[in-house]
């Protein structure tokens, strides 16, 4: 992720709501960005631990409802990734998935004495764009717990906040599908080193003749992101692909003023 989107952007929107009479107006708690943090640390060493360590983005002030309803979805998200269960309090959830972890890295350590290796559960989350129509959402991560290689992980949603805090499907942020294809398939191979005129096919697994839509689709200020996971297209090896098509470069095929709060 650039910095940018890394750090998340904080920021706030002043919402105003009509009462029925005209001459009053209700001022609605402003729109923000913020973060919830949990971390526990366990060591055997310097270097050799249990390191559980997760922030996690979320929104307040509008339609509590709607936000709530966004931040209901992220928290989901992180609950199934690091294995935690469906307690009411996502806190006691968070605990209760460190401390599993914890114990699991412990018993490891008396199964195996030896082995150089810690565990660790890592998930970075921002906010890269908040509007009075859009709340774009980033998780990204890794977890460790032995093995070859940690396993990365991203999502990225954008919620609709004027249709009860709905995720957004590619088809609302894409007119065509089909021709915003060779665009992202040319960035693809751009990302990874390829030249335009090798086939984007040499990277991608066997059954797959062309570059499909990522799951991963949502609205940045600049234009749209589409991420692919590791394994998602290709091997480990290829490495997951962040992509932004900015908005002169999608033209028609994206409508920025339907996201971005435009005068």
């Amino acid at each position: 992720m650039t910095n940018q989107l890394s750090q998340g952007l904080l920021f706030s929107l002043t919402l105003f709501v009509i009462a029925c009479n005209p001459k009053e107006t209700r001022v609605v708690a402003p729109l923000r960005a913020d973060t919830i943090a949990f971390e526990k640390k366990f060591c055997v060493a310097d270097t050799i631990c249990a390191i559980f360590d997760v922030t996690v983005p979320q929104i307040s002030g509008g339609d509590s409802t709607v936000t709530a309803a966004v931040n209901h979805s992220v928290q989901s998200f992180v609950r199934s990734t690091v294995g935690a269960g469906e307690s009411p309090s996502f806190t006691v959830a968070m605990d209760s998935a460190a401390a599993q972890m914890i114990s699991a890295f412990k018993q490891s350590r008396i199964d195996i004495p030896d082995i150089p290796m810690g565990y660790s559960m890592e998930i970075k989350g921002a906010t890269p764009m908040l509007t009075t129509k859009v709340a774009t959402m980033y998780v990204d991560g890794y977890s460790f717990m032995g093995g070859a290689h940690p396993n990365p992980f991203t999502t990225v949603v954008s919620y609709d906040l004027l249709q009860g805090g709905k995720a957004l499907s590619i088809t609302s942020m894409v007119a065509d599908t089909n021709a915003v294809r060779p665009l992202l398939e040319a960035a693809y191979k751009e990302a990874k080193g390829m030249k335009p005129e090798e086939k984007i096919t040499d990277l991608l697994y066997p059954e797959l003749q062309q570059l499909p839509m990522p799951a991963n689709v949502a609205v940045l200020p600049e234009g749209l992101i589409f991420f692919y996971n590791a394994y998602e297209v290709a091997p480990y090896a290829v490495g997951p692909a962040e992509i932004v098509l900015t908005w002169e470069q999608l033209g028609a095929l994206a409508d920025r003023k339907k996201w971005l709060d435009t005068n």
